[in-house]
């Protein structure tokens, strides 16, 4: 259980970063999209409150799904497959973490102007 929480402060960390980028990206073309429209006429993206609710959910959620990783290793080392618990749990980490950028990437893609969205 240890060595989870010394693999959640990395986890945090590696997302911290995508994840300021893309508040800075929104920020930045809600900026952009404002230039030209008159006073008063809200927002064209998301109102920032949005923006930072929206940050601490998926914070959230991501640190709920990490927790899964525990449970995760539990079960894969007690189903008996041959891996020690270190592989299982650098492999459950790697998932997860490639699975949480890809949503803050999935994220950035549909904020893009050319990106054609849904």
């Amino acid at each position: 259980m240890k060595s989870w929480e010394k693999l959640r402060l990395l986890y945090n960390v590696i997302l911290l970063l995508p994840g300021i980028a893309l508040i800075w990206r929104i920020i930045h073309l809600q900026q952009v999209a404002m230039v030209g429209r008159p006073p008063g006429m809200g927002f064209p993206i998301m109102h920032p409150a949005k923006v930072v609710i929206g940050a601490f959910v998926f914070g959230f959620c991501a640190n709920l799904c990490f927790c899964l990783g525990l449970y995760t290793e539990i079960v894969i080392t007690a189903l008996g497959f041959p891996l020690s618990a270190r592989r299982i749990r650098y492999f459950i980490f790697g998932l997860g973490l490639i699975l949480s950028l890809a949503v803050i990437s999935m994220f950035w893609l549909l904020m893009e102007p050319d990106f054609p969205g849904p």
